[in-house]
């Protein structure tokens, strides 16, 4: 009898158990539900228009023979004797003089680095610290679109990297290696077909490598006369033509204007002297704008002539004489979700459920632009708010505060 009782004990027990652990296998991991995370985004809404650049400009002439390589990019900053450019006897020449300059920066790097050849290394940690800043550094001009600081910085790298070889001893020396340069330069130096022409600026101001023959023709001072017919033949022939002795031209100073023939009633609160904000669309950098003037274009279509003045000279704004602009009426920047995510309490607070920890925490949202199928939420301080890189629930079902879930 004891044995009949202990076995069906044994049989419950058992079934409990097994009860216990497939509700566990079951329950464990919570209900599935869909997630995104909140990254930061901005968008704007704006009013796309084509105009004219005006500019006070002079051309550089030079005369000879030869190809023109040029020292500077377009809307760099020079003085009255700067070289803007050198003229070659031909295209090898040119693409020795440059393997020649980039072998000698090559030299610089492994002599100075050479000067530690011998010493303790108690160095490490500061070249290591230097190593992870130029990493830092290369990243963040990769991100920007800044690929001439970029390259800047990785021949900063390659010198840290240099002096971490010889002080860890990895290399005794290298003497041989820039004594194998310097041996390469002086033979590409031999190469060279002739003596090389340097043409300078012959004045102070922005250098631009093209020159369109609009050059005396689209001052600043010619805005205050343009029309909307001229604006359109402009638009229709941005680029006149040069000679082959026009090597370049000079804008006076930073500040430039921009004409255009735009519908006035898209452009409601825009006044003679107020301040809009502009974007060339090839650039993302936002540009601060004067309304200088508005002139009905006397073409009966409710449209005119919008010149503004900017002081922002930038490389796209150099160097063509017509550009795709934005005009931008709204500017909308915080964290992206899908509307599909947004919740609200009883007491109609507006949020959304994130996960956190296996379980669902909810964080209130602050709206600031509603799109078609997502918002943007404004970053807030307080921690009940959403915040970026918070994993956020976009479908699941019967989703509470507290609730485990996948």
């Amino acid at each position: 009898m004891d044995s009949a009782w202990t076995s069906i004990i044994v049989f419950v027990l058992s079934v409990f158990v097994l009860i216990f652990f497939v509700g566990q296998a079951f329950f464990a991991g919570g209900e599935k539900v869909t997630t995104e995370t909140a990254f930061t985004y901005s968008m704007t809404e704006d009013i796309p228009f084509e105009g004219v650049f005006l500019r006070d400009e002079t051309v550089i002439h030079n005369s000879g023979t030869g190809v023109v390589d040029y020292e500077h990019s377009d809307g760099s900053k020079v003085g009255k004797s700067s070289v803007i450019a050198r003229r070659y006897r031909s295209e090898a020449d040119i693409e020795r003089r440059s393997e020649i300059e980039k072998i000698n920066e090559q030299i610089a790097v492994l002599t100075d680095a050479q000067r530690l050849a011998g010493t303790d290394n108690n160095q490490l940690e500061t070249i290591s610290s230097q190593i992870n800043e130029r990493h830092s550094l290369i990243l963040e001009s990769l991100i920007d679109g800044d690929y001439s600081s970029a390259q800047a910085q990785e021949n900063a790298m390659l010198g840290v990297l240099s002096k971490r070889e010889i002080s860890r001893g990895d290399i005794a020396s290298y003497e041989s290696k820039i004594s194998s340069l310097r041996s390469r330069a002086s033979q590409l130096e031999a190469m060279l077909s002739g003596d090389v022409q340097d043409i300078e600026a012959g004045g102070a101001g922005y250098f631009v490598s093209s020159v369109d023959g609009y050059e005396d023709k689209l001052s600043i001072e010619d805005s205050t006369t343009i029309t909307a017919d001229r604006i359109e033949e402009i638009l229709d022939k941005p680029d006149l033509g040069s000679s082959s002795s026009e090597v370049g031209k000079l804008i006076a100073d930073y500040r430039w204007r921009v004409a255009a023939v735009m519908d006035s009633s898209q452009l409601f609160g825009c006044n003679e002297g107020g301040e809009v904000t502009l974007r060339v669309s090839s650039d993302p950098t936002p540009i601060t704008a004067e309304v200088v003037s508005i002139t009905d274009s006397g073409r009966g279509d409710g449209t005119a002539v919008y010149v503004f003045e900017c002081d922002t000279l930038t490389a796209s704004v150099a160097s063509g004489r017509t550009a795709q602009f934005k005009y931008i009426v709204n500017s909308y920047g915080g964290l992206r979700i899908s509307k599909s995510a947004l919740r609200y309490t009883d007491d109609d607070v507006r949020g959304v459920f994130i996960v956190q920890g296996g379980k669902l925490v909810f964080r209130k949202v602050n709206v600031e632009y509603w799109g078609e199928d997502y918002i943007i939420c404004t970053q807030e301080a307080d921690d009940g708010y959403l915040k970026l890189y918070d994993k956020i629930v976009t479908e699941g079902k019967d989703l509470y505060e507290g609730k485990v879930v996948e």
